[in-house]
This record gives structure tokens, C-alpha cells and sequence, in this order.
């Protein structure tokens, strides 16, 4: 294949030579970092910061400035979070930051929705003024809950688009992308434990067990180097996925299960190790999960319940559950103590959820022995405070108040039960799987405990049944001791000591709790009852329901959805891509922030620059389990009008007549500055502060070694951070610790255990139980379209498509004008299995069409070995930036056209973006529009780029610094 002169190393030197542009530095940028720890050699600076080029990973970097211009980008080699790693998407950043395209002043549009938006010029102030009045107009008709945010993941998550719900009075502020991306397993931990499906890799383990990701490409909750070392140096390796991954070839074991059929191995897995061979955790279930707590069917769950308010979770959850309690047993007993069968004793006892204490037990009395682990101490459980022995097994019989004698089961065993249904044999034949691939991952995990926990992620979200996916593994983890231990699945390390910090980027002291009776008018909220909840979690469990809200766009019921606003947001990411477009077109009013002309903003109304992550401060801690704290620096000035999303969004509510900051002591936190209380509109700077401030108040508390960090202003953060890199949070907050669950740390009240009804690992979920009867265990879904359950679709539609393989080069939709990153990965591919194109008449390289139920794309075929037959992964988010406006050629080769939307987990309305049923034929003049194999756009014929050296690749190259 031709190649086009734009190397990683001639496009480094072109940058310096041709002194690629921008004016002098920002304050607080180099200039404030000149002096001291800022080095300079012939005027050139090297800064610290964190990258953003993919925004997943927080991986630490040098940033080397000459004259006001960034002219090189590498890894900090001192960060604990990446060792140095540095990705092309990071590297190439320059690219996007100098970007001849790049939006650099406010636009408003001048012709109809889809059509080309006629962009003009307008001021700040024409932009914000603009966006308060559409927005307060769609209040003024049709109330707060008819605007909708759309948020992507951001290149500086600002989150300010996501929080804007919140100050207008509307439910459907949520990051949508969340709903197919981190939110499910943020959910599934939350109603189980915690949200803990991240990994702590820079502990080492000793079997390496990826799941449904490639981490060495993706940079996805781990970065490249922290994982590639992790799974050289653990004793056995795991890959499971339907596609070879990059270190599934260096696995010792990789499971290519049929696409959608997670649940089941996992099920599959867990029988195994539970049930066959008895190496789970005994200790553990007997006394940190509800494993113990007895279930009677003849209970009436309508009979009884307890409001439960989660701490920091506003959404009040009614508990009904036919889990055996104090109660049922006995006049005037509590709800929240729940009954347990002392094998001991034969006799009745309970645990008391309210004190989060056994009968018996005056308090609780913290284990105090431990053992140093790396920069953290692994607590060693004690056992039980009281003489007992929990039952998990059997069957005992009880008598209720009412006289009545029942029969009363310990959840474990009817987990066990449940479990026991996927044996190997049906479970390979489900997954496609040789049955001793299985049972050989299993017993390798499962042959002693603390063997490191499971990197589970994206794919198990995908396939219709994304809440009980990913708490399969995550039970999984827990009972084979892998749970909070080094090496383990710890979740977000700074959840609790820095809590909700990203969040206090858009709200400085939080969101505004909303009613819960807005809150439960969520888009989505009337098919899935937890949507509401979901909402109070944090992170990405932030989210309305795309499918909903595209429905309440285009018919106004159950309410109307009538404006939006979006934050590096797209139509691409949840749902079906076509039917949210024309939902999208169809609005009567959408502000929009980006860098780029993508398809989804050109149907905004106004649309403003957003800043590139190298021109704005942020605060940056590590999103998974690795215990990276630092800061995003702005190392050069904005360019144009370009500026950080999240101030202008402050004017529009400013300008509405929203009061954002509080205005007395005592709306205010206790940390909070006593002379901002006159100043009800922050700047840049004082967001920045008050997430400073807000972090160093949560970390009061010193870490295991006496430690603990202190910074004067947001100023004092950034040099220190120059001087010192990434901080780890185990050496200066409880973090620090393993098993925080022992110590009272996993609770924001101090109460051992988790954050869940009932204080314990919920095996039995008493949430599902609550608003999902029938899901409170393990449940295994066969995906709403496959070759079982749709066989008549199969006959017309005989391949199963996977989607979302990461592209080294891209992160999602982004990278696609970027001449460093685009002559790589050129144009849009599928893999298949060269025995299946044989079939199919299909060779390396042949354009093909790719076509569901729903509609058809086309992409190139790309032979690959690594993929079962009767299989294909398809590359996703494409557009073509070459092609014009309105679209850019999204509907072309984006497989999210092919999606059915209504396919959805039953429980958070995840959509089914893979392990559906297509068919695969080759691309021919005879059935392609035109006759053009080639991709070309529908408005003038322009073709797609196809080859390196295009010379619209050139015309991409980074500006002079005469064209800025």
C-alpha cells in the first residue's frame, strides 16, 4: 500500500521546524511554570501533565512548548499510571490541536436542519444570549424535562452539558453514552457492592484474566504498558472474546465464545469453581455477603418493606423482599434484621442491616492485623466476632408470626442451584466453545484464591442483557477472593476520599438534588424503573435512556423532548444511529460545543468551540484502579475563540437567571471559600479551585503512612504537581488500604461492608428482587436476535456481528482527520474468516455490504484467522470529515445504522450494538448507488479517502503559524 511522507517522527520534526502555531502562553500555562520546575533549554518548556487524546486512561505526559506552541508530546515515565506509555492517539494530538478544521469561533446556522447549516459567524455573547433563550422558551412551553443533554466522553470531561439538566429542571441530563458504556457495571456494583469492575494491574497478578476488551490497544481502565507487563508476568494468561485480541495470541488460555454469550460462561465459570471444585472463599460468603440470609418462597414481598436512601444517593429504593427477617419472625421486629440459620447452634439468628451487626455483637471492632503490600496494607480478616457458624446450604423450617411453619433456604444454595444449570458441556455448546477451554480457564482460576481480579468491560455491556453480564464476573471476582485485594477488581480508587470530583468540575458542592418525583420522569424511566436511581450513582451511571428519548423526540410521548444540549456528544453511540439523526434533525432547538464539524452537531442551531485538553486546567485522577492523582495543565493558549465548555455553559444558566454557586454559609460545604459567597458566577479559575479545594478536603484523613496532601489554590497544585508527577493515593488517603470493607471505608457512614441494603455483598440482589423480580440471580439471556432465538431471521441473516474493536489510532468516532492516525487505519473495515468469505465470494480488500433488519453499510473485508466462522467484528463510529455537510458520510459505513434500537438489557435499557444477526455480501457496481463501489457522498459524489497519500490527508497537515 502506497504511503503517504507523514510519520510519526517526520510529522515530530515537521512540527518543531515549521513552528506549528499559536500565540504566547496563557497565564497560569508555561508562563506560570517557567520559573522552577518548568525546565527550559533554548526557550523550549517541558510541562507536566496528563493527556486526554483518548479519554479513558489517565496517562501522564511531557508537554514540550517553544514560543507559545506545543512542538511535541511524550510519556512521563515517573507516572504510576502508565509507566511512561504514550499511544498514538496521544502522540498525534498536535495533529487535532493545530487542525486546519478545527471550530474556533461561534456559529449560528442560516438553512434548514439537514441541509448544509449555512454556518455564520457570531460573538460569545450572541451564543450564550441565543442558548438562554431557546432554552428558557422550550420551558416556557413545554417544561425543564423537554430538554435533553447528549454527552460524549470529552476531551476534558467537563461534564458541564451532563449537569445542565439538573439546574433547568430536567431528568434527561445524563451522559447517554453512559448507558452503553461503564454504566452498566457502574449499576450492577452499585446494587452488588460498589462499583468495582476496575483493576488494580500495577499490583501484579498472577493470572491475567481480560474479558471482553483490549486493553493493550484501547488504554481502557488500564493503560497499554500496565497491562502488556501485567500479562507478561502473571503465571497464566486469559483472553475471552470472539476475536483474537493482541495478547490473545500470547494467552495460555482464550475463550472465542459466540458474540452475546458472556453471561453464560461466566455462569459456566462460576459453577465450576463454586459447585465442582470448592475453592471459593468460605469465609468471605459466610460472613460479607447475603449468602447466609434465608429465602422463603410462601412470603409475600408486597407484605413488608423499608425505604432505603442510599448514602449520596438521593432516589429512595422500597425494598420488598421475601428474604426471611426479624419481622416475618416476631411482633414488632425490625425489617432490616435479617434471619440466618447458626449451623452451630441449630438455631436462628440474624445480622442486623441497621448496625451492620451480628446478634450478639455489642460493635464492630476494626481488624488491626495487616501486611505491607506494595505501597499499600492488606488487612487480614479476623473471622466472626460472635460464636457462630452461618449456614449455606440446606433447607430448615421456620415458623412465622402468623403460626405458620415454612420452609427457609440460604440464598448461597439457591445460588448454587441456579448456578448448576450451565454446566460445561451445555454451556460449550451455547457459547461455541470446546468444553475443556472452559473448564481449563476455570480451573485456573480458580485453584486458590488472590489470583488477581477480572479486566471486564465494553462487550458484556452490549448484547441485551448488560446488568446481570457484568455482575457475573464480578461475583466471580469476589468469591475467588479477588475483590478489594492487591491485584484485584478495588473499583475507582478515589470513590469514596475523592468523591465525585469529576462531577464538582460542572457543580462545584455537587448537583442539586432533584425531586424524586422529576427524577423519576427520566426518558426511560417508565420501562425501566431503576433508570431514576441509576442516575444518583455518579460516573457514567448518569444517563437517560437514548431509545426512549429518540421516541419522545419524534412523537412528544409520554412528554416532548423539544431542545438539547451536547458536549462533544453523538448521535452514533446508543440507539440507532438513523432514527436518532432524524429524531436529532427534528428538535426545535440544539446548542452544541465541539472541536470539529462532526455529522451530530451539524444539526445544531448554535454551535460554539470547544477548548483541546492541552489548553485547558484540570484536575486529573486515574478513573480505574491504579491511584493516579495529578493535573491536566493548559499548556497553551486557546485558538480563536476556542474556550473551555463548562464557564459558558455557567453563562447561559447565568443569564437565564439560575443561581449556580450557594449564597450563604449555610447552603454552603464547610470547605467551601467564605469570600466566594458574594461571587454567584465562577470564572475558569474558580471552578478549578473549588475541585482542588474539594479533593484536599476528602483527603483529610491521612493514609496508612501518616501521609496527606495540602495545596494553597489551584496555582500550588499545578507546581507542586510540576515537582513532584502523579501522586498515590494509597501513600495519602485510606486508599491505601485492601479489604476496605474491614475498616469502614467502603461506606460513607463507617460502617463495615458496602454500600447496599442489606451492608453485604448482595449474591441476592434485594434491588432486582425489588423492582426486577426474578433477576436477583445470576440470570443467563440469549441475545433478542441470534440463530436460537430469531432461527427464521438467522436463515436470511446467517452471520453474527461483533462491533467495537478499538483501532489503535481512533478513540471511537474521533482521529479521522488527523493525517498521522487516518493514513494507518485509511478507511473502514470487518474481519472474517477467510473460510467464510470463501464462501461468500468475498477476498482481502473487496468492499462489501454489511446489511441487518434495520439497514446496510459497507465496509472492506480484512481477512482474519482470528475469528470463528460465521462470524464478522466490524470497526465502528466512522464519518468521513472529506465528505460535506450536513452528515460527512456517517450513514455510509457506520455500523450503528444496522442496530435495533428496541433490542435493550431489560433492566438499563442498554442497547444491543452486538451479537445480533446480519448478512454479508460483496459490494458490485450492479448494487451500489451510482455504480460506485467506493463510498461517495449522496450531495455531490465526492469519494471517501481509500489510499495514505490522498492529498486532502496532506491539506490536513498541522497550520503555520502565518494561517492561524
Amino acid at each position: 500500500m502506497k504511503q503517504l511522507n507523514c510519520t510519526r517522527r517526520t510529522f515530530v520534526k515537521a512540527a518543531a521546524v515549521s513552528s506549528v502555531a499559536l500565540g504566547a502562553a496563557s497565564a497560569g500555562a508555561p508562563a506560570a511554570l517557567a520559573e522552577g520546575t518548568a525546565e527550559t533549554t533554548s526557550s523550549v518548556q517541558k510541562i507536566r501533565s496528563h493527556c486526554r487524546a483518548c479519554g479513558k486512561m489517565e496517562c501522564g505526559t511531557w508537554v514540550w512548548v517553544q514560543d507559545g506552541r506545543v512542538i511535541d508530546i511524550t510519556g512521563d515515565e515517573s507516572a504510576i499510571t502508565s509507566r511512561g506509555n504514550l499511544c498514538a492517539k496521544g502522540k498525534s494530538a498536535m495533529q487535532a490541536l493545530y487542525h486546519p478544521d478545527r471550530l474556533r469561533y461561534p456559529m449560528k446556522r442560516t438553512n434548514p436542519k439537514g441541509e448544509d447549516p449555512g454556518w455564520v459567524r457570531i460573538s460569545w455573547d450572541e451564543a450564550i444570549e441565543a442558548g438562554a433563550k431557546g432554552f428558557q422558551e422550550s420551558i416556557d412551553k413545554y417544561g425543564g424535562p423537554s430538554i435533553k443533554s447528549l454527552h460524549g466522553t470529552s476531551r476534558i470531561t467537563s461534564y458541564g452539558s451532563m449537569m445542565f439538566g439538573y439546574y433547568v429542571g430536567s431528568p434527561n441530563g445524563g451522559c447517554t453514552a453512559g448507558q452503553v458504556c461503564k454504566g452498566p457495571r457502574c449499576e450492577s456494583g452499585a446494587m452488588t457492592c460498589f462499583p468495582a469492575h476496575w483493576t488494580s494491574l500495577n499490583d501484579g497478578v498472577e493470572v491475567f484474566f481480560q474479558w471482553g476488551t483490549n486493553q493493550e490497544v484501547s488504554n481502557y481502565d488500564n493503560a497499554n504498558r500496565v497491562t502488556v507487563d501485567a500479562q507478561v508476568n502473571a503465571r497464566k494468561s486469559i483472553c475471552v472474546g470472539p476475536r483474537l485480541q493482541n495478547l490473545g495470541k500470547e494467552a495460555d488460555i482464550w475463550v472465542n465464545l459466540r458474540p452475546g454469550t458472556d453471561d453464560a460462561f461466566g455462569v459456566a465459570m462460576l459453577n465450576v469453581i463454586v459447585n465442582e471444585m470448592k475453592s471459593y472463599d468460605e469465609l468471605f460468603a459466610k460472613k460479607w455477603t447475603d449468602g447466609p440470609f434465608l429465602h422463603v418462597a410462601d412470603l409475600d414481598p408486597s407484605g413488608f418493606e423499608w425505604t432505603a436512601v442510599l448514602e449520596n444517593q438521593s432516589y429512595p429504593l422500597n425494598i420488598r423482599t421475601q428474604l426471611l427477617k426479624e419481622s416475618d419472625v416476631k411482633e414488632g421486629g425490625s425489617p432490616q434484621r435479617f434471619m440466618v440459620w447458626d449451623k452451630k447452634h441449630d438455631r436462628l439468628t440474624y445480622f442486623d442491616a441497621e448496625t451492620a451487626l451480628w446478634e450478639g455483637e455489642g460493635e464492630y471492632v476494626k481488624p488491626t492485623k495487616m501486611t505491607k503490600h506494595g505501597e499499600g496494607y492488606l488487612v487480614e480478616d479476623p473471622g466472626f466476632q460472635v460464636d457462630i457458624d452461618p449456614a449455606l446450604d440446606g433447607t430448615y423450617e421456620v415458623q412465622l408470626k402468623d403460626g405458620r411453619t415454612v420452609k427457609a433456604t440460604p440464598t448461597f444454595q439457591e445460588f448454587c442451584d441456579r448456578i448448576a444449570e450451565w454446566d460445561v458441556e451445555k454451556t460449550a455448546e451455547h457459547c461455541w466453545v470446546d468444553p475443556s477451554v472452559i473448564r481449563e480457564a476455570a480451573q485456573e482460576y480458580g485453584c486458590k484464591l488472590m489470583q488477581g481480579g477480572i479486566q471486564y468491560q465494553l462487550a458484556l455491556e452490549h448484547a441485551g442483557n448488560a446488568i446481570q453480564a457484568t455482575r457475573i464476573p464480578l461475583i466471580l471476582s469476589a468469591l475467588t477472593g479477588n475483590l478489594d485485594t492487591p491485584g484485584g477488581n478495588r473499583g475507582g480508587e478515589s470513590v469514596h476520599y475523592l468523591y465525585n470530583v469529576f462531577i464538582n468540575y460542572a457543580t462545584p458542592f455537587g448537583a442539586p438534588q432533584q425531586d424524586p418525583e422529576l427524577r423519576a420522569k427520566v426518558a426511560g424511566g417508565d420501562k425501566f424503573p431503576l433508570l431514576p436511581w441509576f442516575q444518583t450513582i455518579g460516573g457514567a451511571a448518569f444517563h437517560h435512556d437514548q431509545t426512549s428519548a429518540t421516541e419522545m423526540i419524534l412523537t412528544g410521548k409520554p412528554y416532548p423532548i423539544r431542545s438539547m444540549i451536547s458536549s462533544t456528544g453523538t448521535h452514533h453511540h446508543s440507539g440507532n444511529a438513523t432514527r436518532n439523526w432524524e429524531a436529532f434533525k427534528s428538535l426545535d432547538f440544539y446548542w452544541a460545543a465541539e472541536l470539529w464539524h462532526a455529522p451530530t452537531v451539524e444539526l445544531a442551531d448554535i454551535l460554539v468551540p470547544a477548548a483541546h485538553f492541552l489548553e485547558v486546567d484540570n484536575l486529573r485522577i486515574s478513573q480505574g484502579g491504579e491511584s493516579g492523582f495529578g493535573a491536566q495543565v493548559a499548556c497553551v493558549k486557546p485558538l480563536g475563540e476556542a474556550r473551555w465548555d463548562t464557564p459558558q455553559i455557567i453563562q447561559i444558566l447565568k443569564n437565564m437567571g439560575i443561581p449556580w454557586w450557594p449564597t450563604s454559609a449555610e447552603t454552603a460545604p464547610p470547605f467551601w471559600p467564605k469570600e466566594w459567597l458574594d461571587t454567584q458566577w465562577p470564572d475558569e479559575q474558580q471552578v478549578n479551585e473549588l475541585a482542588i479545594l474539594h479533593s484536599t478536603h476528602g483527603m483529610q484523613i491521612p493514609g496508612p503512612d501518616g501521609d496527606k496532601l495540602e495545596f494553597k489554590d489551584w496555582d500550588d497544585f499545578k507546581q507542586q504537581y510540576q515537582e513532584h508527577g502523579q501522586w498515590d493515593l494509597r501513600k495519602v488517603s485510606p486508599i491505601g488500604y485492601y479489604r476496605r470493607h474491614l475498616l469502614g471505608y467502603m461506606r460513607h457512614d463507617g460502617l463495615p461492608g458496602w454500600e447496599t441494603p442489606t451492608t453485604k455483598f448482595e449474591l441476592w440482589s434485594t434491588i432486582l428482587e425489588s423492582y426486577h423480580p426474578g433477576e436477583q440471580l445470576p440470570v443467563v439471556r440469549e441475545p433478542q436476535e441470534s440463530p436460537y432465538s430469531t432461527p427464521d431471521v438467522y436463515e436470511e441473516y446467517p452471520i453474527v456481528i461483533t462491533t467495537g474493536r478499538r483501532i489503535p489510532v481512533f478513540f471511537h468516532s474521533e482521529g479521522r482527520q488527523q493525517p498521522y492516525t487516518r493514513e494507518q487505519a485509511v478507511a473502514p473495515t470487518f474481519q472474517i474468516n477467510p473460510e467464510t468469505a470463501a464462501d461468500l465470494g468475498i477476498e482481502q480488500g473487496d468492499w462489501c455490504w454489511i446489511e441487518s433488519r434495520r439497514g446496510k453499510v459497507r465496509l472492506i473485508a480484512d481477512l482474519f484467522y482470528g475469528i470463528a466462522p460465521g462470524v464478522i467484528e466490524s470497526d465502528h463510529g466512522w464519518w468521513f470529515p472529506e465528505l460535506p455537510a450536513p452528515s460527512h458520510g456517517w450513514e455510509l459505513s457506520n455500523i450503528n445504522a444496522l442496530v435495533d434500537d428496541q433490542a435493550q438489557c431489560p433492566i438499563s435499557g442498554a442497547t444491543t450494538l452486538r451479537g445480533y444477526l446480519v448478512k454479508v455480501y460483496k459490494a458490485t457496481p450492479e448494487n451500489c448507488p451510482d455504480g460506485n463501489v467506493i463510498p461517495c457522498a449522496q450531495e455531490d459524489g465526492t469519494p471517501i479517502i481509500v489510499e495514505p497519500d490522498d492529498p486532502r490527508l496532506k491539506a490536513w497537515m498541522p497550520m503555520k503559524p502565518e494561517e492561524v
